[in-house]
């Protein structure tokens, strides 16, 4: 038999499976880098020598740098927006004002560099999306959060005389101001039992201002 000379083939499933774990790793190293660094600091031949792939994948995939630092915000705030989906449906037969701070803190202790990227991009116009952040992360923030307090004031769980507008930005205060306000000196199991133990504390005075009394 006379054996083909060159390159194996890869089965179509495999190509498939490899590129996708390409991707990811190039969304995992821009993540990272991106979160811990200004944009104009990191370069797409250093997101593709930290994954261990060729730069012009980075072209191939994601079209640009811009492109994949979209990429990463949209793999961060994916399974988020799911969450904060599955609760507006659910704000229509329970009280989940509890359910909405703690997924905000879960998001925030999982990538605590957020708010700061999400500052820099707006005020100090760091990165190339001011837009997108505006757009497509905030704003769509916001109107699930408008979404869920109306809701809830339909079935009774919130005053029905607040305004659901100011109720986010009300809300929006005490789910980030916390993260402004981290104990100097401590490490990383303690500031998370203090922002936890505020959290819980900030759910308790947000249910008690919005309680409906009849």
């Amino acid at each position: 038999m006379v054996q083909n000379r060159g390159r194996p083939k890869q089965s179509q499933a495999g190509q498939h499976a490899a590129s996708l774990g390409c991707q990811q790793r190039l969304l995992d190293v821009a993540k990272e880098l991106f979160l811990k660094h200004a944009y104009s600091e990191v370069t797409t031949r250093r997101i593709a020598e930290e994954a261990g792939v060729d730069v012009a994948l980075i072209s191939y995939y994601f079209n640009n740098k811009a492109g994949l630092y979209t990429a990463v915000f949209e793999d961060i705030y994916a399974p988020f927006f799911d969450k904060l989906n599955q609760l507006s449906k659910a704000s229509l037969t329970r009280n989940t004002v509890e359910e909405l701070f703690m997924i905000i803190f879960r998001l925030d202790i999982q990538h605590p560099q957020l708010l700061g990227i999400i500052y820099r991009t707006l005020v100090l116009n760091d990165g190339p999306k001011r837009s997108y952040i505006d757009k497509s992360i905030l704003r769509q923030t916001d109107a699930f959060h408008i979404k869920i307090f109306t809701a809830l004031q339909s079935k009774g769980f919130i005053d029905p005389n607040l305004d659901p507008v100011l109720l986010k930005d009300s809300f929006n205060a005490l789910v980030m101001m916390p993260f402004f306000f981290l104990p100097e000196g401590s490490d990383t199991e303690a500031t998370e039992a203090y922002l936890e133990n505020l959290y819980r504390q900030n759910i308790r005075l947000f249910l008690y201002g919005c309680a409906h009394r009849h």
